[in-house]
């Protein structure tokens, strides 16, 4: 009796399966080597093999051996991440095969994963045999496809990893606690495509895609078997390593960024602390650390990368701290240098040493608010003088913390001109109280402007300056730190050796920055004050406002509101900033944007004080408004 009549009259079936489909069934172990259990003749069929021995012989008795090779990795990851990591028990899969006589076919696989009593799991398997068409074509899927794919919205299309978002659901929380309680660290790393978003606007957006797949195949070609793979925003590719030392993974991202076609970034966390986070007796992060600390440790490699979008903003106050020092930008990239191979040399993570390579840059931002008169005057300041230099520190806290990304060095900024026996400035702070990194900065910073020549004095020999920080170990300096900062010197006598001047071309800044850019120096920091009543109306300006903003003093005073010189797309978010800062006190510090009276726009920092008036009784405030 032929199929045809079987179908006509299905009773005469006798638990019989009907062949000449373009589909069949199949089971195959849901482990280890995914052996092929059971295979309908159908199935056979589609890889033009003769019985299920031909097809096992074809396949290597595997799952895997069914599935044409370039598809696999997506595929098994597809599975995993639909089945066992997702805690359900379907999946839907696409890819191709190649039959026995070398066909390709495409081929849809709607899966179920059933456990046996004696803990055995296996996939049992409905494949069809679907267009080519059809295959590519992700608006024309299956009705099927939508309502898996609908059941498991936690899955990204695209590569078949589960979303981040998934990673704080319920199911995975539990997880997650395990993961993070075992007696080894876990380490979370934060893979990202430095410009991806221009990749799309130039390429197209299925180039971009390409890209973000390549990723996925090198994090999976270069890390542990074991680590667990999550999709999160745009580009970022996010790794879970188990039982894994740092070294060890930085050593695998690092295969991954150099086979990687574009610029690929990463940030490291761990649920591991420092040792040089103080007395942490064992203490682990949660793993939402870990992943905070590897997001911003990838943060601050975007700001400090040129090709970065996010370095702006860095760039604007490293030049706004250059006008001040003429020596900034050699000074931060030999502190840069040697905070850096003194880091590595006492185990910093990678994140700390990310860290360090951003304070480097910004320790001394709070001197732009310091009049250059005093930061380069030639001989003794006097006691005036060094109070109003000592407020860097704090006027760098403040300016860190006004900008979201530099909130976490912020208190490194404020700490890095304390001593190890408690008498610097300016909380007098003492010993492992002092942050690890300040102390680095210390140490290096201090040498450097030892070594070199100053507005104020010519560069010390560099053995003075050894025997300087030997000598100050254990008072000035962390001993230990000193120890090993003197060892690298030693080891790496290139470093030792200031970048000498001769005295003729040692810069020198005229009085006030205005007069500087009068005299057709270097460009310098323009500046402005004024007063505000407590309607934010400008009641008092100096002589330099219609320089910086272009209002005459007769157009700005008892008529120009403050919020005037805001461009109204930022208004919201300064006034939020204003609020937020007064909230907690009568001082202020501000990175944000002004308009200028022709319509242009200056990127500024600035610094605002609150104070009662007690000669007309009323609410002022000072304000200082740096361009940048």
């Amino acid at each position: 009796m032929s199929d045809q009549e079987k179908v006509k009259n299905p009773s005469i079936y006798e638990n019989t399966i009907p062949s000449g489909f373009s589909g069949g069934f199949f089971v195959y172990n849901a482990l280890g080597k995914q052996e092929i259990f059971f295979a309908d003749p159908n199935v056979i069929q589609l890889f033009e093999c003769t019985d299920i021995a031909d097809l096992r012989q074809l396949t290597g008795n595997s799952f895997r051996g069914m599935v044409y090779p370039e598809d696999l990795d997506q595929v098994e990851s597809n599975i995993l991440a639909q089945t066992f990591e997702s805690g359900k028990r379907h999946d839907y899969v696409r890819y191709r095969i190649r039959t026995k006589n070398g066909n390709i076919r495409y081929i849809e696989d709607f899966g179920h994963l059933l456990h046996g009593e004696n803990g055995q799991a296996m996939f049992y398997v409905y494949i069809a045999d679907v267009k080519q068409e059809e295959f590519f074509n992700r608006s024309q899927n299956s009705y099927a496809e939508a309502q898996v794919f609908s059941m498991n919205k936690r899955i990204d299309p695209l590569t078949g990893l589960l979303k981040v978002t998934a990673f704080y659901s319920e199911d995975q929380e539990i997880l997650l606690n395990k993961l993070a309680d075992g007696g080894e660290p876990t380490q979370i790393l934060v893979f990202d495509i430095l410009g991806l978003r221009r990749i799309n606007h130039l390429k197209g957006r299925d180039a971009g895609n390409a890209c973000i797949v390549s990723l996925v195949e090198n994090v999976r070609e270069h890390l542990p078997k074991t680590v667990r793979l999550f999709r999160g925003d745009e580009a970022e590719i996010m790794a879970v390593c188990t039982n894994c030392e740092e070294d060890e993974i930085i050593g695998c991202a690092e295969a991954v960024v150099k086979a990687s076609g574009e610029t690929v970034l990463y940030g490291i966390g761990s649920t591991r602390i420092s040792i040089y986070e103080g007395n942490n007796n064992g203490i682990k992060r949660t793993m939402k650390q870990a992943i905070e600390e590897a997001e911003y440790a990838l943060q601050v490699k975007k700001m400090l990368c040129a090709d970065s979008k996010r370095s702006h903003e860095l760039v604007s106050l490293v030049r706004a701290l250059e006008e001040t020092d003429s020596d900034t930008e050699q000074h931060v990239q030999r502190t840069r240098r040697m905070g850096e191979l003194l880091g590595k040399r006492i185990g910093l993570t990678d994140s700390q040493l990310t860290q360090l390579r951003l304070l480097c840059l910004l320790h001394d931002i709070g001197k732009i608010s310091v009049p250059l008169e005093i930061l380069n005057k030639p001989g003794k300041l006097s006691k005036s003088e060094w109070a109003v230099l000592r407020e860097h520190a704090e006027k760098g806290y403040q300016i860190a913390l006004s900008t979201e990304e530099l909130k976490p060095i912020a208190k490194l900024i404020l700490c890095h001109h304390e001593r190890w026996d408690g008498k610097g400035y300016p909380s007098g702070i003492a010993r492992e109280a002092i942050p690890i990194l300040s102390r680095i900065i210390s140490v290096v910073d201090s040498y450097d402007a030892m070594v070199n020549d100053r507005s104020y004095r010519k560069a010390l020999p560099v053995e003075t300056a050894k025997k300087e920080i030997r000598e100050n170990a254990g008072t000035q300096f962390d001993p230990y730190l000193a120890m090993e900062f003197l060892a690298m010197l030693k080891e790496n006598p290139e470093l030792a050796e200031g970048e000498k001047t001769d005295a003729a071309d040692v810069r020198t800044f005229r009085t006030t920055a205005q007069e500087s850019l009068l005299a057709g120096n270097t460009k310098p920091i323009l500046y402005t004050a004024y007063v505000l009543d407590i309607d934010d109306v400008i009641i008092e300006t100096d002589d330099y406002f219609e320089t910086m903003t272009g209002y005459s003093r007769e157009e700005a005073v008892g008529k120009l509101n403050q919020y005037e010189l805001i461009p109204e797309t930022d208004i919201a978010q300064y006034r939020q900033q204003v609020n937020a800062q007064f909230e907690k006190g009568d001082v202020a510090y501000l990175l944000h944007r002004i308009r200028c009276k022709d319509g242009t726009v200056k990127q500024v920092v600035c610094h605002g004080e609150r104070y009662y008036d007690s000669s007309v009784k009323a609410l002022r405030s000072d304000i200082l408004v740096f361009e940048i």
